[in-house]
């Protein structure tokens, strides 16, 4: 399987989900994943739980992304959304933004949301939420992680996560790794 970054250079728009072992992984794989967007002219947009824009900018800008400067230069939104949302308000609310950003001359939205698990009931009730999403942003110009904490990751989770997302990648001692691919 080829990088992200080649997938993303060739045209593909991938919905991506990574699995990690511990929360502590999730400002740093988003601090990455944000900062190759914004090499590859891409608006970068951050998804948090509400009362957490702050904390999520703080620590995103601790693991290397200059989120103030990317914010001022509107290369960055960080939004809040309460965890009661519905499916069709989480894939179509922000859509708005997202064509404005592509009318402004960038090649490709970056979104991200915040992590979720290892809560059974909540990644359970994540399937929904990513098929619409995949269903709507497939082919358009959004590229999207789904970041997943489930702690140790076995074969049914991957393919659980799998079926909604275009890749999955596991996080490792050594660093990410594909898992499987849809």
């Amino acid at each position: 399987m080829r990088p992200v970054a080649e997938l993303v250079d060739a045209g593909s728009c991938p919905h991506l989900a990574m699995l990690l072992q511990r929360p502590e992984e999730a400002m740093p794989t988003l601090a990455s994943f944000y900062a190759l967007g914004a090499k590859r002219n891409g608006w970068l947009y951050h998804r948090t739980m509400s009362g957490n824009a702050d904390a999520d900018r703080e620590a995103l800008t601790k693991h290397g992304l200059d989120v103030k400067a990317l914010e001022a230069e509107g290369r960055m939104t960080i939004a809040e959304i309460d965890l009661g949302i519905t499916v069709e308000d989480y894939v179509h609310a922000w859509e708005p933004q997202f064509e404005a950003a592509l009318r402004r001359g960038f090649d490709a939205v970056w979104w991200a949301r915040f992590p979720i698990g290892p809560d059974e009931a909540i990644i359970e009730r994540s399937v929904e939420y990513d098929r619409a999403w995949d269903d709507h942003f497939h082919d358009r110009k959004c590229v999207t992680l789904c970041l997943f904490v489930v702690g140790e990751v076995d074969a049914g989770r991957v393919a659980q996560v799998g079926a909604t997302h275009d890749h999955v990648l596991i996080s490792t001692s050594s660093g990410p790794a594909w898992a499987a691919d849809r």
